[in-house]
């Protein structure tokens, strides 16, 4: 029968305790650090959603004003625009009234000299009228002396014959002068129509140039918010491990009440040998 030492025994009690004591801390030490880790999971996945979130804010802003700085850029560029398309238009009402001056004059001008050239085409027509119409009086006045002292004779017939022909004479030249005169009033007249036509085409309406219209800026789309990447922490400590732990401190506390039993027993054994050896009598 195997006889344990007290002090073996309290060895090992003391080494038993003590390794289920760090069994225990090592296993309360791991189902901390899961705890931790979990938490720190937890933790760093709302701070990753919450720091997406407030870039996505801060990208919205940020386009918002470049929005509204491209809204107030555009805003300038139409107006001057516009004071560029009024200049134009000043320019087309200006020569709109340039241009009616100079056709209400050409037109005028026209019409008065149409007329004076009608008028003198006509009096030069009156002057050979009369002109015909006093000769006439005058070639009827020498045949009615002649008619009225009953004058006979080759002479008085050669002077009543001669009026008859001047008559005739100037009635023809009457006639060729009067298709002169017309013909010359044609030219005359087509000449003024062709200078009216210069003098009414001498000026042209303004033609406004043309300015586009800045294009609007577009409205800053949402920011997209990309959700974080998936992490895991891996599984926690198990119960399996925490009885292995308490068993190893078990046996190790067991193994600790032999060893220090077989420590004392070799400590006692020399000391009985060398008693044994000495002479009595020394």
């Amino acid at each position: 029968m195997v006889v344990i030492d007290p002090i073996s025994l309290a060895f090992g009690a003391v080494s038993t305790g003590l390794n289920l004591m760090g069994a225990s801390a090592s296993n309360k030490a791991a189902q901390q650090d899961y705890l931790n880790q979990t938490a720190f999971q937890k933790a760093n996945s709302q701070f990753a959603s919450w720091q997406a979130g407030f870039n996505a804010k801060i990208n919205d802003a940020n386009n918002q004003y470049k929005y509204w700085q491209e809204t107030v850029n555009y805003n300038q560029n139409l107006a001057y625009t516009k004071a560029l398309r009024n200049v134009e238009l000043l320019k087309g009402i200006r020569q709109a009234e340039v241009v009616r001056d100079t056709r209400a004059a050409a037109g005028a001008s026209y019409v008065q000299d149409s007329e004076a050239i009608t008028a003198a085409y006509g009096e030069a027509s009156m002057q050979e009228a009369v002109a015909m119409q006093q000769y006439q009086w005058r070639s009827l006045q020498a045949r009615s002396s002649v008619q009225a002292m009953n004058m006979e004779g080759n002479s008085v017939d050669r002077l009543v014959n001669d009026y008859a022909r001047q008559e005739g004479d100037y009635a023809t030249l009457q006639e060729i002068n009067k298709g002169i005169r017309s013909r010359q009033f044609s030219r005359t007249q087509s000449a003024r129509v062709a200078q009216y036509l210069s003098q009414y085409n001498s000026q042209q309406f303004y033609e406004e140039q043309p300015y586009m219209e800045p294009l609007p800026p577009f409205a800053p789309l949402p920011t997209l918010i990309t959700p974080p990447g998936p992490t895991m922490t891996g599984a926690g400590p198990s119960s399996a491990a925490a009885g292995l732990n308490i068993a190893t401190g078990l046996l190790g506390g067991v193994q600790s009440v032999f060893s220090m039993q077989n420590t004392l027993n070799s400590l006692k054994t020399p000391s009985s040998s060398s008693g044994a050896g000495t002479p009595k009598g020394s």
